[in-house]
């Protein structure tokens, strides 16, 4: 990527917006999510209550816009942003990674006084803990035994989607999870736990067809993956912090 460039939800470029990021961004290391009890007596030091997960990062963004447009280019980089849900977010200083990003903060807007087209907009943005690795991989996994090996430190939660009928058993370093009655087709998301059929442009609950349990998780190093029937396509969606 070139200096001061960036993506924002795989649909918007900073070249489609005439923009660039000023600063190199600042990124906060995100807080890990533990409680402390100073309280018991007669220890010498705190009760340690650790939650297994972290708090969202910041990022500090300084972005350009120039030309006529820049006005109306600026709305159309918060109106991205402003959906109620995350977006995909990569910078030229950390290329082969995607943020997950949502606006929380208000922003300023800058119109410096030599110039009627430029505008500078400083804002801060919130980000999910984790980066993914980025291009995205997608790998199809078939009866055969497939190797998938995780590049990074941290257990991956895929995404999923399963192609076959009936009974199905997907098979991950030797830990099982069945689908029952399955009709052409199952998808399911490990990180949002939850899984569904798409019935044309209808997207149906299918949670009742798969075996109470853990969804299926992708750890540091090699997996060894397979099924009993059918194809499935699996994105591991490797991160990091």
């Amino acid at each position: 990527m070139e200096r001061g460039s960036f993506v924002l939800g795989h649909q918007l470029t900073s070249d489609q917006l005439n923009a660039r990021i000023l600063n190199y961004p600042t990124i906060a290391v995100p807080e890990r999510k533990m409680t402390l009890n100073t309280s018991p007596v007669g220890i010498d030091r705190a009760i340690l209550f650790d939650d297994g997960a972290y708090n969202n990062r910041d990022i500090q963004l300084i972005i350009g816009f120039e030309g006529k447009q820049a006005d109306s280019n600026i709305q159309k980089f918060l109106s991205v942003l402003d959906t109620g849900k995350y977006i995909d977010f990569q910078m030229y200083s950390d290329p082969d990674y995607t943020y997950q990003v949502i606006r929380q903060s208000t922003g300023t807007i800058a119109r410096p006084t030599y110039s009627d087209g430029y505008r500078e907009l400083t804002i801060m943005l919130s980000a999910a803990p984790y980066r993914y690795v980025a291009p995205a991989q997608t790998e199809t996994i078939t009866t055969l035994i497939s190797t998938l090996v995780n590049p990074t430190n941290y257990v991956a939660k895929p995404y999923i989607k399963i192609v076959g009928s009936g009974s199905i058993t997907l098979t991950i370093n030797g830990t099982d999870y069945r689908f029952f009655n399955v009709t052409g087709s199952i998808e399911l998301d490990s990180a949002m736990q939850n899984v569904w059929h798409t019935n044309g442009k209808i997207i149906v609950n299918e949670n009742a067809k798969m075996a109470i349990g853990p969804f299926p998780t992708l750890k540091p190093g090699n997996n060894n993956i397979n099924l009993s029937a059918g194809t499935a396509t699996i994105e591991p969606r490797w991160r990091t912090l």
